[in-house]
């Protein structure tokens, strides 16, 4: 009687070049996936101005009522084209009411940082619903030379406590907005 062995196709070879194979494909489709995630996610920043960055730095908190109200989703029209980053600065940082304060926003190209000039900017009521340290707000400020625009305000009767100003600018297809805090102390 003879028994018949099945011969096992046993090519170590063969199965090492297919798991290869299989293993290079995978990395080219995520590869390609990531690509294409990250260019969407890049386009649509840039183009939506409502993906507009949001950070936040440390100002002054000022609360004292400022003499020309303005409405404050209002932003002149602007001839800057291209993206750009804000800063704001308030001084002093710590302010008693009535006491003189001075806020700058100043514009600027994100990888340069070259001055933007002309951007008109605005300051307004925080967008996230924190407490405003201002009931009206000054008029729109274009940016001079430096890329600054600059307020000299008084800071308002306000009860003791920290409170933000929302710096706000637009060109054609970005905007940006950022946040700053202030504190008001006990006279």
């Amino acid at each position: 009687m003879s028994t018949k062995r099945k011969r096992r196709a046993s090519n170590p070879i063969g199965l090492i070049i297919t798991l290869l194979a299989l293993v290079a494909l995978l990395g080219l489709l995520s590869g390609f996936l990531t690509h294409t995630l990250v260019s969407r996610s890049r386009a649509s920043a840039q183009a939506s101005p409502s993906a507009t960055p949001r950070t936040q730095t440390s100002p002054t908190n000022t609360s004292a009522a400022v003499p020309s109200a303005v409405a404050t989703d209002t932003v002149p029209a602007s001839s800057v084209t291209g993206q750009f980053q804000l800063s704001v600065s308030v001084t002093p940082k710590k302010m008693k009411p009535g006491q003189q304060i001075t806020i700058v926003v100043r514009a600027f190209t994100p990888d340069a940082h070259t001055p933007i000039v002309g951007l008109p900017c605005v300051l307004r009521a925080p967008s996230d619903g924190s407490p405003a340290l201002f009931s009206s707000w000054p008029p729109a400020t274009p940016t001079d030379a430096t890329g600054a625009a600059t307020w000299t305000l008084t800071a308002p009767q306000q009860p003791a406590g920290t409170y933000e100003v929302e710096a706000y600018a637009k060109a054609s297809a970005w905007s940006y907005r950022l946040d700053s805090t202030a504190e008001v102390i006990a006279s």
